[in-house]
């Protein structure tokens, strides 16, 4: 795989620690290793190679069929790849799905998560004038359920059905959340 970027006019947000910055092809490796892990369980895997390219190719092709998307987190310092963050909508009658993930067991623990999705949200909420989004985070992971809480979502019992058969859908309300003020 070549280097060269793919994406152009993506923005680029900052954080005090991070940088959220558009997928490129040298991002794979990282992802891949995430991907074909226990990591990578409550989103649908451990996956094949072909499987995770074919993912990581989705979150890259995202920005240019909806003008928005996923990013990737990266430490402001040395640059290591964290994981990703920022919303996603596979089906346009459906909110905007908030996501992160963090793709190594040693990037967890110390706020980058928060940091990051604290970020790419308050970006997407403001710059597309949306206020309302919607997570859907897997029933066992607890983490995930504590950062939705964290970033102001609530459990959305009557909202609609997601993808995972064993997920809990949040709601997330841009007043609610304090990011539009």
């Amino acid at each position: 795989m070549n280097a060269f970027p793919v994406l152009t006019g993506v923005p680029v947000l900052q954080t005090p620690r991070l940088v959220l910055r558009a997928p490129a092809v040298a991002d794979f490796p990282a992802f891949l290793s995430y991907s074909g892990s226990e990591r990578s369980r409550f989103v649908g895997g451990p996956k094949p190679r072909h499987a995770a390219f074919e993912k990581f190719s989705s979150m890259i092709g995202h920005w240019a069929l909806r003008g928005f998307g996923r990013f990737v987190i990266t430490d402001r310092t040395s640059g290591e790849v964290l994981g990703h963050v920022g919303p996603l909508q596979l089906d346009d009658t459906v909110l905007p799905e908030l996501t992160w993930t963090l793709w190594s067991e040693a990037a967890e623990g110390k706020g980058f998560a928060y940091e990051a999705a604290q970020a790419a949200n308050s970006w997407f909420f403001h710059s597309f004038g949306c206020k309302e989004a919607m997570a859907e985070v897997q029933r066992e992971n607890r983490r995930s359920h504590a950062l939705a809480e964290r970033l102001g979502g609530h459990v959305w019992t009557d909202g609609p059905k997601g993808w995972m058969d064993d997920g809990v859908v949040y709601r997330f309300q841009a007043e609610v959340c304090d990011i539009v003020k």
